[in-house]
């Protein structure tokens, strides 16, 4: 059976009427037996913008627009997927804002195993370290939560948490994540532009990457404008 490594990082904060407004979590998908490969293309990115390898590429701290296109390029070259969970904090009424990582989690876990029943495969999830997150507490959370969840677990091999200086492509998540959330909240060609590079990369199920590699929550509501132009620029303008 094939092997996936997931990595997961998020862009945003996620307080609730007191944070940005978008909360996004972000996962890359990679054939384990191509990581190794995909990791030296971060160092070949770190490179070409000139920063040390041992270094880590974080997004905010890249400089010029052009070092960010060539970023977004390169992504479009590797053989990855990714799924994003756009969380519009404006409208979450119901949860605790320390709460909505764990739960918000559940829609990614969930796309992540639908993704790895597809690929008849096993997943190797690495989460991006921050604050007082815990494996434990975080599978707790979901399990608690079957009845919301439609998460196949018998996909998930194993589950770590890490800091993204540990693991490169950590911080091609974060490039990813990041991203999308400047895409959302400028709301400018210029930064749409970014996202166009990476949604053939996004997780598609019967040909649709909506809801799949690219999820909003709350559903059943109208996409707020900045996410309804981002989706009517990518239609008009995938690469």
């Amino acid at each position: 059976m094939k092997e996936y490594n997931c990595y997961i990082d998020e862009s945003g904060d996620e307080g609730i009427h007191k944070g940005s407004k978008y909360f996004i979590l972000t996962a890359i998908l990679v054939e384990k037996q191509k990581d190794l490969g995909i990791s030296k293309c971060v160092d070949n990115i770190k490179e070409n913008i000139e920063i040390n390898i041992k270094n880590q590429l974080h997004w905010k701290l890249i400089k010029g627009y052009p070092n960010k296109i060539m970023i977004m390029q390169t992504i479009n070259e590797m053989d990855i997927t990714i799924i994003n969970i756009v969380i519009d904090t404006r409208k979450i009424k119901f949860i605790k804002s320390d709460e909505i990582y764990n739960h918000f989690f559940g829609y990614l876990c969930e796309r992540i195993t639908w993704f790895a029943k597809d690929k008849n495969a096993l997943v190797n999830i690495n989460i991006s370290s921050r604050g007082n997150l815990s494996k434990d507490t975080l599978l707790g959370f979901i399990k608690s939560n079957t009845s919301k969840f439609k998460i196949d677990y018998k996909r998930i091999k194993d589950l770590k948490i890490y800091s993204n200086a540990q693991k490169k492509l950590l911080q091609l998540a974060d490039c990813c994540c990041s991203a999308l959330g400047q895409a959302l909240k400028y709301n400018d060609v210029k930064h749409q532009k970014y996202v166009s590079y990476l949604v053939s990369k996004y997780y598609t199920s019967k040909a649709k990457y909506l809801g799949y590699g690219l999820k909003y929550v709350p559903g059943k509501t109208k996409y707020p404008k900045e996410f309804q132009d981002l989706l009517n620029y990518l239609s008009a303008n995938k690469k």
